[in-house]
């Protein structure tokens, strides 16, 4: 956000902002859309299906727009931003989310999996970063936050796709927020550790890939500081702190979420 709204609910800098969430049918992205809902935004939610807005509306009703479409798609995500502007006048927020994951060794991986999960994790950020920029000029600035992964900071074994996409994400972070920061626009990349939704189910396929059944979680949890999955909402409430005016100097920065070096 560019500044504080002073006529808001129990959160004013968000009151009535208007805000846009990509992957928003996701774990993350749905606690995110309740998340912002509840503290007074507008938001608008791009996803491949729209059935999951019934489910995050947080008793709103008129406070959330479903816009289906394919965030590798220009003309998808061009048009979401621009509903989210039109909307409300203007775009205060935007949560880049969408995303997938493939398991599987870098020799076991193949050409088109490879592909896919760069083009939905990596370009498809870039294209949301591109289309959201203009709008949120227009509004006198604002926040791009776009979910990273602590495997952008850390490798892991048999997630070589998923790695590299979310490596490349962290990189678009650090050049956009030099790019736009004398504008008013931040950008910050969000790098939560394992957490409790549908794409984790894959991934700790992949993760606990070669270990004993006896082991196998407490290997997966060595590294991990709080020594339990995180829930989606957890991830959600860093993503509204880094909006607020506590969190106005962070920007081209990576902020990780329970994580370990090694």
């Amino acid at each position: 956000m560019s500044e504080p709204r002073p006529d808001g609910p129990a959160a004013g800098w968000l009151a009535s902002a208007s805000v846009l969430v990509t992957g928003a049918g996701g774990g993350i992205g749905s606690a995110a859309c309740g998340a912002f809902l509840s503290h007074g935004a507008h938001v608008t939610g791009l996803d491949l299906n729209d059935g999951w807005a019934e489910q995050v509306d947080a008793g709103l009703p008129g406070k959330l727009r479903a816009v289906r479409g394919d965030v590798t798609r220009a003309e998808d995500v061009a048009t979401a931003v621009q509903e989210a502007y039109d909307a409300h006048g203007r775009l205060d927020v935007v949560i880049a989310g969408a995303g997938i994951q493939t398991v599987g060794s870098v020799e076991e991986t193949t050409e088109q999996a490879w592909r896919k999960v760069i083009d939905v994790n990596l370009t498809g950020t870039w294209l949301t970063c591109k289309y959201a920029v203009p709008a949120l000029r227009a509004s006198g600035g604002g926040t791009i936050l776009c979910l990273a992964s602590t495997t952008a900071l850390h490798p892991r074994q048999n997630l070589g796709a998923y790695c590299v996409s979310k490596a490349g994400v962290g990189m678009l972070v650090r050049v956009l927020g030099r790019e736009v920061a004398n504008e008013g626009i931040r950008v910050v990349g969000v790098c939560p550790t394992g957490v409790e939704t549908p794409l984790l189910a894959g991934m700790i396929g992949g993760l606990r890939a070669g270990r004993t059944s006896d082991d196998r979680d407490a290997g997966l949890m060595a590294a991990k500081p709080v020594q339990r999955w995180l829930t989606a909402d957890e991830v959600a409430g860093a993503l509204v702190w880094l909006t607020s005016p506590a969190g106005a100097a962070v920007t081209g920065s990576l902020i990780p979420i329970d994580f370990a070096s090694a």
